[in-house]
């Protein structure tokens, strides 16, 4: 049943699949979440799942045997212990039909469930408009630190992908990048490329990127900056002359100056100031404007000018978002949605996004 889940999912645009055992499958488009049908998902439903993630990667569900889900669809073992990972869940990618696919499984009241992403493809390039233009001129830089940030769901990881895509397309290059999972898959053109995922290729992100450091990498991505140890191997890797882009989540790209700074401890926050200030290239936060028809990105875009870099050296970030508002092409969420609203009109999701960061903020 599941080919047809996903290929009716792919037919009208949804961004997510939910499934649980003895349950219908639930589609999400944008914010609405509506179940596909009244047929019920099966343990052979999942077993075909994690058959193609373990095509794909041997570490998915190491333990899990033929008989794990049982009948009932229980995730338990015989001897009852859960055959997902330590935590309850497990991460994991797979291709269907050209299309990639993000998995999340993990067990509700002693059911397998599972949460699919679809990845679209679709025109993964840099176009010409302002900010793709930026896009470009940024992916051409030799070295320094890029961020992406935003919420789960915003297209960070498309943007990302359309980054290295354009490098790979542009100049011989070698790029690695660190994901848990591997989510775009990229073909060498112009560029080698390797693909590392956590848990199958890597321990973890940070040893990831100090084993990278001795690959000859010109360009790093780095699925998300998690912690501290993380983002001191991501600025060590930026300060020696290597092109990084990373993702966090944050509601607004000044935050993330905080954030970053915050996982340090106070007495050696102003050297990670002074580094920030000298490595950072630029921080751009995402959100994504899901219609019935389009997807509108929504850019709070900050550039570490030579402004912005003594504001973040002197403790001033909360004047940072001035120069949004004053130097082209950087603009704050409130200038990316006034853009829209030009360009399309007052819509109800691009109303209910910024009413969703107001509260947060």
């Amino acid at each position: 049943m599941l080919t047809f889940v996903i290929d009716t999912a792919i037919m009208r645009g949804a961004t997510d699949i939910h499934i649980e055992c003895g349950s219908p499958p639930f589609l999400r488009h944008g914010r609405h979440l509506a179940p596909i049908s009244e047929e019920l998902c099966t343990p052979e439903d999942m077993r075909w799942l994690r058959s193609q993630c373990e095509a794909t990667s041997h570490t998915l569900l190491p333990n899990m045997s033929e008989d794990a889900v049982n009948d009932t669809g229980s995730v338990f073992s015989d001897n009852g212990g859960s055959v997902l990972s330590n935590n309850g869940s497990y991460d994991g990618a797979f291709s269907y039909e050209g299309l990639r696919i993000r998995v999340h499984l993990f067990s509700a009241s002693g059911k397998l469930c599972g949460t699919l992403r679809l990845l679209y493809d679709r025109c993964a390039v840099l176009g010409d408009s302002d900010e793709d233009r930026l896009l470009i001129r940024l992916s051409e830089l030799r070295e320094g630190l890029i961020l992406l940030t935003g919420p789960t769901g915003s297209g960070k990881s498309f943007t990302l992908a359309s980054c290295l895509e354009y490098i790979n397309r542009t100049r011989e290059t070698h790029i690695i990048t660190l994901e848990d999972p591997v989510e775009y898959v990229l073909t060498g053109k112009r560029a080698l490329i390797h693909q590392r995922q956590l848990g199958q290729d890597v321990v973890s992100m940070a040893e990831g990127v100090r084993d990278a450091l001795r690959e000859d990498p010109d360009v790093l991505m780095i699925g998300e900056l998690r912690d501290r140890s993380t983002l001191e191997a991501a600025l060590h890797a930026a300060e020696t002359g290597h092109l990084v882009f990373a993702t966090m989540h944050t509601q607004r790209a000044v935050m993330a100056i905080n954030r970053m700074i915050s996982l340090f401890p106070a007495a050696q926050q102003d050297e990670v100031r002074s580094q920030l200030s000298q490595v950072l290239r630029a921080v751009i936060c995402q959100r994504l404007i899901i219609t019935d028809t389009a997807f509108y990105p929504l850019r709070d875009i900050l550039l570490n000018t030579k402004a912005v870099a003594n504001l973040i050296r002197q403790r001033k970030e909360p004047q940072i978002i001035s120069i949004q508002e004053t130097q082209r092409p950087m603009q704050t969420m409130e200038m990316a949605a006034d853009k829209l609203r030009r360009q399309v009109g007052s819509i109800p999701e691009l109303e209910e996004v910024m009413e969703s960061i107001h509260e947060l903020v």
